[in-house]
C-alpha cells in the first residue's frame, strides 16, 4: 500500500472517528442524534468523494483501485458501525424513559403515603 492510500485511509479514520465520538458526546436527545449522525454520514460520503477524485489525478490506476476497494470496505464498516450505535441510542433512551416513569411512580407513591 502506498504511501498516499496510508494516508488517505488514516484520515478517513479519524475524520468518521471523531465524527461519532462529537456526535455521541454532545447534549441532545436520542432522536437529534440519530439525525446528526446520518446527516454526518451523508457529508462524510460527499467530502471524502471529493478527495478521492481530487487524488485519482495524481495515482496510478493499481493505487486508485486499491483505494476504492478499501473505500468500499470502510463505507460498509462505518454504516456496521452506525447501525450498531443508532441501535445502542435507541435502547438507552428507552432505558432513561422507563426511569423516569418509574422516578414518577415512586415519588407520587411518596407523596400518597405523606397526605
Amino acid at each position: 500500500m502506498s504511501n498516499d492510500s496510508k494516508l488517505l485511509l488514516g484520515l478517513v479514520v479519524g475524520v468518521a472517528a471523531g465524527a461519532v465520538a462529537g456526535l455521541l458526546i454532545a447534549p441532545t436527545s436520542g432522536k437529534e442524534t440519530r439525525e446528526k449522525l446520518k446527516e454526518s454520514a451523508s457529508n462524510f460520503k460527499e467530502d471524502l468523494d471529493t478527495k478521492l477524485n481530487e487524488l485519482s489525478s495524481k495515482l496510478d490506476e493499481e493505487t486508485i483501485a486499491d483505494i476504492k476497494n478499501k473505500f468500499g470496505d470502510l463505507k460498509g464498516k462505518a454504516k456496521d458501525e452506525y447501525d450498531a450505535i443508532a441501535k445502542k441510542v435507541k435502547d438507552l433512551e428507552q432505558e432513561i424513559e422507563t426511569k423516569i416513569k418509574d422516578l414518577k411512580k415512586q415519588a407520587a407513591n411518596l407523596t400518597s403515603k405523606k397526605v
